[in-house]
């Protein structure tokens, strides 16, 4: 077996007073007590390198938090500044809706109305053009194009999406989609005021922008130091991005967005990626959201609000940037640091060097002495030598003792004694008593005959096999395997520790064992080997638990007539059962009726039980 390395921290005890007076001679080997001076040495260097690791965390954090804050301000002022960008568009809007219905526009005197729309669009440069639409699907406006400021009539009865605007009569103010236009090769938001004169629906005035403004709008109002801007037109819809600052290609009537899934800039369109994203630990003001994203080998943070009342779905104005961006300041306050370390580095590491050597051993037995105090013997590693005389004695001593309890715990219940353990139980003292338990007795059938025609490595190799996959079943139940006798197994349980379902654990590892043994002959079919059966009886009453033998060998076990019934019902399923069952289960009426009921079972009658006066109800457990 290899040594572990293991980790943990121990301190050592002083050596009894008869054991000082007699020092070992020099055998080169270190004693501990001159290096204990160094190893403070280790400490300071664990002291003040916590001291600058927190300095540094500390900076970064105020740092990151700093500029996290500035790119929430420079988000809240990007929605404030598309609220006074498309404000206009419903300010004219309803302007002029409100001077046709008060008469003072008449809508056939054209030269009159083209001034006021004209002059509705001088007065707000976002919008590209205010158009009037007539119920017959008519439309005058003014528009810009080329810098200029012109009216033009455009006829819509053919275009289905005015057509479905103008039929609602009872049409409220407000933004509608963003709409294609292949005319003019563009995509706008248009706001839509409803024309009333005389309580009668005229038609509507349509003011609209274009995403290039708003996409150019972005770009010309972002800072490097607030990464990059963008708009999202509900969650999968780009709406303005400097990318579209000269247009975008291939849009349509259907499609007069682009797509967040698969934009030109894959950072953004990574945004509602769930791998690689976590939340931003800042409390971030109301209304305001973000996260962190790792993509590109590079991490992201997004910042962004929700902006409602422009459309059917809400706009989303955000900014995102590198997680870099934010450490330049940290690296400056790290070479300042870092200057110092290396000074304190260059003078200690003698000191590390000596002092990982000390640690190194008492690390590694602390380990292994909480792994034998929780009994998990089998995983403890043999320690290594050292070039310490204390630690290398100790190491020897350890290692001696480990190969003894090795061999102890082949023979003794590791269960039984963790228990025993738990409950504060010492050794030596009378712990017998009388306990309600429940047994368990399995028994191959056929295995005397079936083992003459095999060799005795053979024999022991099947028994083995056996024996472990009914002890795991056993045990996945919290049972206790009280021994192997033979090719069979006494078990039981309520005790050392009290369960109120005891008989509901035997007759569930039962039932665990027969699958196991089902799955099991499976196996041996289809290697040509023959199928393996077992009887199984299952017992429930007072039994004598404690320290039973000699002073100098004692078993922790049961006895009394319980245990005897238990073991006569193993044997008296061969007379109840088919010879043929694959595994036979009998449970006595005693044991029957501590179940849940969450168990079937069938009645084989009253039988006598061998060495028993009376008969008992016995039943088979399906």
């Amino acid at each position: 077996m290899t040594a572990k390395k293991l980790k943990g921290a121990a301190k050592t005890s002083p050596l009894p007073a008869a054991q000082k007076k007699t020092r070992p001679r020099w055998n080169g080997r270190l004693p501990i007590t001159s290096t204990l001076a160094i190893s403070i040495g280790l400490l300071m260097l664990i002291a003040v390198g916590s001291v600058l690791g927190i300095g540094v965390w500390l900076a970064q954090k105020n740092t990151f938090t700093l500029l996290s804050q500035n790119a929430h301000q420079a988000v809240s002022a990007a929605a404030n500044q598309l609220k006074t960008h498309l404000k206009p568009a419903e300010f004219q809007t309803s302007f002029i809706a409100e001077r046709i219905a008060n008469g003072e526009v008449n809508l056939n005197n054209r030269q009159e109305f083209a001034t006021l729309l004209t002059g509705a669009l001088a007065a707000a440069p976002q919008v590209e053009a205010i158009i009037y639409i007539d119920t017959n699907l008519q439309s005058f406006g003014a528009g810009r194009e080329d810098n200029k400021v012109g009216t033009t009539t455009i006829d819509y009865s053919r275009d289905p999406i005015i057509a479905k605007v103008l039929e609602n009569r009872s049409l409220k103010p407000g933004w509608g989609p963003p709409v294609w236009q292949g005319k003019f090769q563009k995509t706008y938001l248009n706001h839509v005021q409803p024309v009333i004169e005389n309580k009668k629906f005229k038609g509507v005035i349509v003011a609209v922008v274009s995403i290039q403004q708003l996409s150019q709008f972005v770009a010309d109002n972002s800072l490097s130091s607030d990464g990059q801007r963008f708009l999202l037109y509900g969650r999968d819809q780009v709406l303005a991005h400097w990318l579209l600052g000269t247009g975008y290609a291939n849009r349509s009537s259907q499609k007069p967005l682009p797509a967040l899934a698969g934009f030109s800039d894959p950072v953004l369109s990574a945004i509602w990626k769930k791998s690689g994203r976590h939340a931003l630990s800042l409390d971030m003001p109301r209304g305001t959201n973000g996260h962190v994203l790792e993509i590109f080998n590079d991490t992201y943070i997004f910042i962004y609000q929700n902006l409602v009342g422009f459309g059917p779905k809400p706009i989303i104005v955000g900014t995102y940037f590198q997680a870099a961006a934010v450490s330049q300041e940290i690296q400056r306050m790290k070479l300042s640091f870092l200057a110092g370390l290396i000074a304190l580095l260059i003078s200690l590491i003698a000191a590390v060097m000596v002092g990982r050597r000390i640690a190194r051993p008492i690390v590694q037995f602390s380990a292994v002495t909480n792994r034998i105090r929780s009994l998990d013997i089998s995983k403890v590693g043999f320690l290594p030598n050292s070039i310490f005389r204390e630690l290398n004695d100790q190491s020897s001593a350890f290692n001696a003792m480990l190969r003894a309890l090795l061999w102890f715990e082949v023979y003794v219940p590791k269960k039984i004694v963790e228990r025993l353990v738990k409950q504060g139980t010492t050794v030596g003292q009378d712990i017998s008593a009388v306990r309600d338990i429940t047994v368990m007795f399995t028994d191959i059938v056929g295995f005397s005959s079936a083992s003459e025609e095999l060799q005795g490595r053979e024999v022991a190799a099947f028994i083995n096999q056996h024996f472990t996959l009914v002890a795991a079943c056993i045990e996945a139940e919290k049972g206790t395997v009280d021994k192997f006798i033979g090719d069979s197994v006494m078990a039981f349980w309520g005790a050392p520790e009290d369960q109120d379902d005891q008989a509901d654990r035997a007759c569930r590892t039962a039932l665990a064992i027969q699958s196991s043994i089902h799955n099991d002959n499976l196996r041996r079919r289809a290697n040509g080997e023959p199928p393996i059966r077992l009887r199984i009886g299952i017992h429930s009453g007072p039994a004598v638990v404690g320290n039973i033998g000699a002073p100098g060998r004692l078993n922790y076990t049961i006895i009394g007539d319980t245990v005897n019934i238990g073991q006569r019902l193993e044997q008296l399923a061969k007379e109840v059962f088919p010879p043929n069952t694959e595994v036979a289960i009998l449970i006595s009426s005693d044991c029957g009726q501590k179940l849940s009921g969450k168990f079937d079972k069938a009645s084989a009658g009253r039988r006598e039980i061998k060495g028993r006066a009376g008969k008992i109800e016995i039943y088979k457990l399906i």
